[in-house]
């Protein structure tokens, strides 16, 4: 009777270490090993897709090259950041960092801007697994007087970052390019007073035929009287 017992209570308390287990990390996604203990997943991981939009289309893309459209000073230029948790856990946190390059300067967007990194900075709460959120960033090409050079492309290059609660980092890039062309103005001859030199006038020629030759056929008459006088003489 008494090894009955024995072998009924050591069953129940190798039950309760199964369930205990379970019901304990159940929401943390672990699960119990047989003999104790348990295995958890890695913790919450993140991917993050930076996309430029398209200067002429509005299509949002990886990246723009030289040998697309390309931005113009003090352009409007759009950003999206969209940042996917990979896993099946929830993630308790991400922080985003999202730096501007040279020649862009923010206009608007989640979370706060430091404007002497020129970093925008914003977080997110409790991204359960498989679950996409997007956010919407928008930059301005900077003036014309503030690119350096005359007539030129420079590419620059967008990054972002994120950082889970977890300490696991993701990161992305968008690169874009800007155009300058600069117009030299024709420049304008002055007399020593300032005043603009005006063109000198065009001179049109009046045909041989023209009014100078009028006075000649007035003496057309007279020669062909002194021409017959002269005939009736000679006979």
């Amino acid at each position: 009777m008494k090894k009955v017992f024995n072998l009924i209570l050591t069953g129940a308390i190798f039950s309760l270490i199964l369930i205990a287990p379970k019901s304990a990390f159940a929401d943390d996604g672990c699960t119990p090993v047989y003999g104790g203990g348990q295995t958890c997943p890695p913790p919450g991981n993140i991917t993050i897709d930076k996309t430029v939009q398209n200067p002429q289309s509005g299509i949002f893309v990886d990246n723009l090259t030289t040998n697309d459209p390309k931005y113009s000073a003090g352009q409007i230029v759009n950003f999206k950041i969209v940042i996917t948790n990979t896993t099946g856990t929830n993630i308790p946190s991400v922080s985003v960092k999202d730096v501007f390059p040279s020649y862009l300067t923010f206009v608007s967007g989640n979370g706060s801007f430091d404007a002497g990194k020129n970093t925008l900075t914003f977080s997110l709460s409790n991204l359960n697994g498989g679950q996409t959120q997007t956010f919407n960033v928008q930059a301005k090409v900077v003036d014309g007087a503030n690119i350096p050079f005359n007539n030129g492309v420079v590419c620059v290059v967008n990054q972002a970052f994120g950082t889970t609660s977890g300490g696991q980092t993701a990161q992305d890039n968008s690169q874009l390019c800007i155009q300058k062309i600069t117009v030299t103005p024709t420049p304008v001859v002055t007399t020593k007073g300032g005043l603009p030199v005006a063109p000198a006038p065009k001179i049109i020629a009046t045909p041989a035929t023209g009014p100078e030759m009028l006075p000649l056929i007035g003496l057309i008459p007279t020669g062909i009287a002194g021409f017959i006088l002269r005939r009736k003489i000679n006979k």
